[in-house]
């Protein structure tokens, strides 16, 4: 099975309120998020603070596996430690995304999850017009060394020690914008509704 992992655990000091859910076109932030990467995977885990109702009342009706991290004033790495640390035997993969980018596309889920399939990589992550980004596909030999991160980082150098064994899937457009601050959240709001061309 490959399952998904949104770090949903984090404090966002900058945005002055609960970002993830703040609403985009009726939806929370969170949600966005959660229902770009639930249907391509097996199983979706959230990882969230302890008591957090708004979090959990935002993906009501969503199939997904609520895991509390008692940890998060570590940073980063205790969310993804208390993620992994939840994932039951049968995973094979975890595709790991950030709560706050609304504009993952499940395009790119599916791309990681193909490549990964190949068999000859250890992760799989996307490389954007603009740099490598999320979410990001982890196979089961970089879990202990993910469960081992500590401090206010994220996985980039579990990443980087795998040298070859990485893959990289280039994506013909720029990373997938942060929901860091109330204008960033305006800023997504107006890619919304501009009409396409």
């Amino acid at each position: 099975m490959i399952a998904g992992l949104l770090l949903a655990a984090g404090r966002a000091r900058r945005f002055g309120a609960d970002k993830l859910a703040a609403k985009l076109n009726g939806r929370s932030v969170i949600r966005w998020s959660a229902e770009a990467v639930a249907p391509e995977v097996g199983a979706l885990y959230v990882v969230v603070p302890l008591g957090s109702n708004d979090t959990t009342r935002s993906l009501s009706c969503l199939e997904v596996c609520f895991v509390e991290n008692w940890a998060r004033d570590e940073g980063m790495a205790s969310s993804i430690r208390a993620g992994i640390e939840a994932l039951p035997a049968a995973v094979e993969a975890v595709v790991v995304t950030l709560a706050d980018q609304p504009l993952v596309s499940p395009t790119v889920v599916r791309a990681l999850i193909e490549r990964w399939r190949v068999g000859d990589a250890a992760a799989v992550a996307p490389v954007y017009s603009d740099g490598r980004g999320h979410p990001v596909l982890f196979g089961r030999e970089c879990f202990s060394s993910l469960a081992a991160l500590r401090g206010d980082v994220g996985a980039r150098s579990v990443l980087d020690s795998l040298g070859p064994r990485l893959a990289l899937i280039p994506v013909d457009a720029d990373a997938p914008a942060d929901v860091d601050t109330a204008e960033d959240l305006r800023a997504i709001q107006r890619r919304l509704t501009e009409p396409t061309r």
